[in-house]
């Protein structure tokens, strides 16, 4: 009891007090003269920048700081202006010195000095392995002709996927051993944005520090998991209606007696068109079992252009609703917080799945209809 104790006491300056000074010392051999390195992190509704110039391969950034947070510097790329940042190395804001080694580019920096970048430092230690494996096999790297081949690109979406999970399982393990620290508090409030973990996020949550849950970040993590558990598998899907294209108003409850897979997406999601032809080959596979597709577009009125615009573009066979609202009304009654997510219903009314995609909805609808 006493050393829970003392490991409570140790960690609750840091949560109490949260605001101080900080300062963060770079050293690499890869570092020029004249680099400029910046800083970003937010404070409350506000991004913090500052900069700095390398002087003898080092740097040196020193602020203040309201509230614990989690930022990144980068090189000669102002994240102001810059499209996508190269080389840049993530940080945890806090009270004390942080020290950065960068032997070859700040993306494979070594942090040190403070108790939530030793933290992290623990954590990037225990994902490299996958990380790298991950590296190893990136989509960006195949041929113009290797991605048009749909075979070669799904098959490298599902290694991507698979290291995907092998990495959030690494960080729940992390976040149960570590339930004080704040890395674990923005990992956990990262891997809630998929329903697939909601389950894990519920119990890790439990285990955090009762500080932590009290943030920011820890009522978005709370409200998350209430708004997951709105779709859990089993329950009876709740009916919503929604105008088409057309405006006629269109019924959940009008699809009963057929598989249907509840999409929801907007025009301006990547992401979302990027799983289309996915969807539309699935529909297309088991249109004659009794299956179809619904499509919700969070798209707001502004918008409403764009997105009939796209249903045309992606060549979207299936009925498309949207109430076109800030908040579209479906999408809140099902808990959505991001997309692309899915609910798959079977003919009684009842969920079966939710946020299937790529190889999980193929092998899904397999075992439903068959190969």
């Amino acid at each position: 009891m006493g050393k829970l104790l003392l490991l409570f006491l140790f960690h609750l300056p840091l949560l109490a007090k949260a605001q101080g000074n900080f300062s963060i010392t770079g050293y690499g051999k890869h570092l020029k003269n004249g680099d400029k390195i910046f800083l970003s992190y937010k404070q409350g509704d506000k991004f913090i920048y500052d900069s700095t110039i390398v002087v003898s391969n080092r740097y040196e950034l020193k602020g203040k700081f309201t509230s614990v947070a989690r930022g990144y510097i980068s090189r000669n790329a102002n994240p102001l202006y810059a499209e996508m940042l190269h080389d840049t190395f993530n940080i945890y804001i806090e009270s004390g010195k942080i020290s950065l080694n960068s032997p070859d580019s700040l993306n494979n920096s070594v942090i040190s000095g403070t108790v939530l970048n030793n933290d992290n430092a623990l954590l990037i230690s225990n994902l490299k392995q996958v990380e790298l494996e991950g590296r190893l096999q990136d989509i960006s790297d195949l041929s113009p002709s290797e991605l048009k081949d749909t075979a070669v690109v799904n098959s490298l979406k599902a290694k991507s996927m698979e290291h995907y999970h092998r990495s959030n399982l690494i960080k729940l393990a992390f976040i149960q051993s570590h339930p004080d620290s704040y890395v674990s508090l923005y990992n956990l409030l990262n891997i809630s944005k998929s329903s697939k973990y909601l389950q894990d996020v519920e119990r890790c949550y439990k285990l955090l520090n009762p500080m932590l849950k009290n943030s920011v970040e820890g009522k978005e993590i709370a409200r998350r998991i209430s708004e997951g558990n709105k779709t859990t598998i089993g329950l009876f899907a709740k009916d919503f209606t929604q105008p088409d294209i057309n405006g006629k108003e269109v019924k959940l409850s009008d699809y009963k007696g057929k598989y249907v897979l509840v999409d929801f997406w907007a025009s301006w999601c990547l992401p979302c068109r990027e799983e289309n032809p996915n969807v539309i080959a699935a529909y297309n596979r088991y249109l004659s079992k009794n299956f179809t597709v619904l499509g919700i577009s969070v798209d707001v009125l502004s918008n409403k252009q764009n997105w009939l615009k796209a249903i045309k573009e992606d060549q979207l066979p299936w009925e498309q609703l949207s109430d076109l609202k800030k908040e579209n009304e479906a999408a809140k009654l099902y808990g959505i917080t991001t997309i692309p997510a899915n609910v798959l219903i079977d003919p009684t009314g009842k969920i079966i799945g939710k946020d299937l995609k790529g190889k999980e909805l193929r092998d899904k609808l397999i075992t439903l209809f068959g190969n």
